[in-house]
């Protein structure tokens, strides 16, 4: 069920997803002390592995070292170079493509070519910046503050569920890094509300479910859904018990999704988890940086391989094919967001009451705001108490 009982008002003006003032007070404001989902440890999986990224225009370089994972500025403290521009490869040492400075796990440097000709230069007077970097599961979480609250602090309650869904035994599906050119609160928005599915999604998802198998909750951290389709007789559903069945688990018939604010996601459905962080480039773009692991049965079953190679294909088969109509369809709503002329109308439903409570969390975050509109204020009531 929901939990509001009439429909909501448009919080956020048309501004906020075309401003670039607009946007760099939420990466200063909400992006900048948050953790953010980047990688799983499958994309480093031996010492030496490194896997590069940028984020707010800041070049990074994930490496693992002795089995432990650092986070640098992929910049060189000697002429500021970036160290490298391949997407991920190995190495003993960081290492400078321009001239050779090499750099240990701490970030200091390890190793100048002709070292005499920099005299005198003090012991750790050079060194990489360094930002913390912590897991859950198999989740890789980078933080770009020094200070703030660690990553269980960050993800509170929520922490064993990251680390159960995500646990050693999944194996990686898809590593997906999806340029959308939209502003990222719409992609947020999409992804909480189940009003599109139908319009949207007709082969790949169907019908929108009904309220009443619909369980919404409202937390100060983020919001959640769940939705119990025990009782849907389909092809699709055949197929997901015959896929249950290959790797010996017992089927669960729900989906699950969970949002953190200010931009990751996760979510649960049959076989599969996935997370999705949502990383703002500009006013009208934004990279999805999106995971999926998926059970494919116990380590030594002869079915095994068989299972990665068919639950694999469907994730890339049916998911992709979920991102992609959801991409299209973002673009056109960046668009009319930048419309010249004001349209008429911003109403949000009561199936799309976890974006009213996102715009809530972004306007007080960013604007001080009081979670109202500015023009022609609706009281939204919920059960029980109306606001």
């Amino acid at each position: 069920m929901f939990l509001s009982t009439q429909h909501h008002p448009q919080i956020l003006s048309r501004d906020s997803y075309t401003s670039e003032e607009t946007l760099q007070k939420e990466v200063d404001t909400l992006f900048l002390p948050a953790w953010h989902a980047v990688a799983l440890k499958s994309e480093l999986p031996k010492n030496g592995s490194y896997v590069t990224l940028e984020i707010y225009g800041r070049p990074l370089i994930l490496w693992r070292c002795d089995d432990q994972f650092h986070c640098f500025l992929n910049v060189c403290s000697h002429r500021y170079s970036k160290l490298r521009s391949d997407a991920c490869g190995t190495c003993e040492r960081l290492r400078c493509q321009y001239h050779g400075w090499q750099y240990d796990e701490t970030g200091n440097v390890r190793k100048i070519p002709d070292a005499k000709s920099f005299r005198p230069l003090k012991q750790g007077m050079l060194g990489l910046k360094k930002y913390r970097l912590e897991t859950c599961g198999e989740l890789i979480f980078i933080n770009l503050t020094d200070e703030g609250p660690t990553l269980r602090e960050f993800l509170g309650d929520m922490y064993a569920t990251y680390e159960e869904w995500f646990s050693p035994e999944m194996h990686t599906a898809i590593v997906l890094n999806r340029p959308i050119q939209a502003n990222w609160k719409c992609l947020v928005e999409n992804a909480l509300e189940s009003y599109h599915t139908t319009e949207v999604h007709p082969r790949t998802f169907g019908e929108s479910p009904s309220e009443e198998d619909c369980e919404h909750k409202l937390e100060d951290w983020g919001s959640s859904l769940k939705v119990d389709f025990s009782q849907e007789k389909s092809f699709r559903a055949s197929l997901d018990t015959f896929g249950h069945w290959l790797v010996g688990r017992e089927r669960t018939p729900e989906y699950h999704h969970i949002a953190h604010y200010p931009n990751v996601m996760i979510a649960h459905l049959s076989l599969y988890r996935w997370v999705e962080c949502v990383i703002p480039v500009s006013p009208s773009s934004s990279i999805s940086v999106i995971r999926l692991m998926c059970h494919v049965g116990e380590k030594r079953q002869l079915r095994r391989l068989w299972n990665r190679y068919l639950i694999s294909r469907w994730a890339n088969d049916f998911l992709c094919q979920v991102g992609d109509e959801d991409a299209q369809v973002m673009t056109q709503v960046q668009q009319g967001l930048s419309s010249i002329d004001q349209p008429l109308g911003g109403l949000i439903s009561t199936r799309e009451e976890r974006v009213y409570h996102f715009q809530n969390y972004v306007d007080r975050a960013v604007n001080g705001g009081s979670g109202q509109p500015q023009r022609d204020t609706i009281p939204i009531s919920y059960k029980g108490k109306t606001s």
